[in-house]
């Protein structure tokens, strides 16, 4: 009997030294990560301090290759989507288009070509006259800021950036659970920590009750 207490005390205790290292780690891991989501937490709360530091428009006309002009462009919207990406994969190698986010837009009876690129704060929109190969580029960025606030959102990040959301999510996550784990092992500080998170309750339920009105 006293050797299984003492072995269940020595799995308890490796337990516990397994959540402090979960502790640590996964705030080390998302540290930078959190500051950034509580600053634009702050920025996006508060819309009335936008700036348009870093804002920036352009127009330009350019040529379409004489290899892109001759793509036989057909009904078949999957073909139409390979050849927009082609046209895509151009602007962006020649002329830095950016944009996480493709749209495209075929008009067979007017031969012409819409592409609307998407990125935080930005979008590039352009028109292909596929006839002629001419092409109107017009590219809009809203600033450093309204990028910061598009990345916290997520918005025309994305897949990667989305991934990097949800594992910083998780670690969050990990880090409260086991800052809780390892508050309730400590019995002097127990009942100030359970109060601390009560009381945060009631914050939380007071500050929507005095939104509803």
């Amino acid at each position: 009997m006293l050797l299984s207490a003492v072995g269940m005390g020595a799995q308890s205790a490796k337990f516990s030294k397994f959540i402090r290292l979960l502790h640590i780690y996964s705030s080390m891991l998302v540290g930078v990560l959190l500051l950034f989501f509580a600053a634009t937490g702050i920025t996006l709360n508060h819309p009335e301090w936008q700036n348009k530091w870093g804002a920036s428009s352009a127009q330009q006309k350019l040529q379409l290759p004489q290899a892109l002009m001759q793509l036989h462009w057909s009904d078949d919207e999957l073909q139409q989507a390979r050849q927009a990406e082609q046209i895509a994969q151009w602007l962006r190698a020649e002329h830095q288009v950016q944009g996480a986010v493709l749209n495209f837009n075929f008009e067979p009876d007017e031969q012409l070509l819409e592409l609307d690129f998407k990125r935080p704060a930005g979008y590039s929109a352009v028109l292909v006259a596929l006839e002629s190969g001419r092409v109107e580029l017009s590219t809009e960025y809203a600033g450093t800021l309204a990028l910061l606030n598009d990345l916290h959102k997520g918005r025309y990040a994305g897949a990667s950036w989305k991934w990097l959301i949800d594992a910083t999510a998780v670690a969050c996550l990990l880090f409260g659970i086991s800052g809780f784990y390892l508050l309730w092992r400590q019995p002097a500080r127990r009942n100030s920590g359970v109060n601390t998170a009560l009381f945060g309750v009631l914050f939380v339920l007071i500050a929507y009750l005095a939104a509803l009105h």
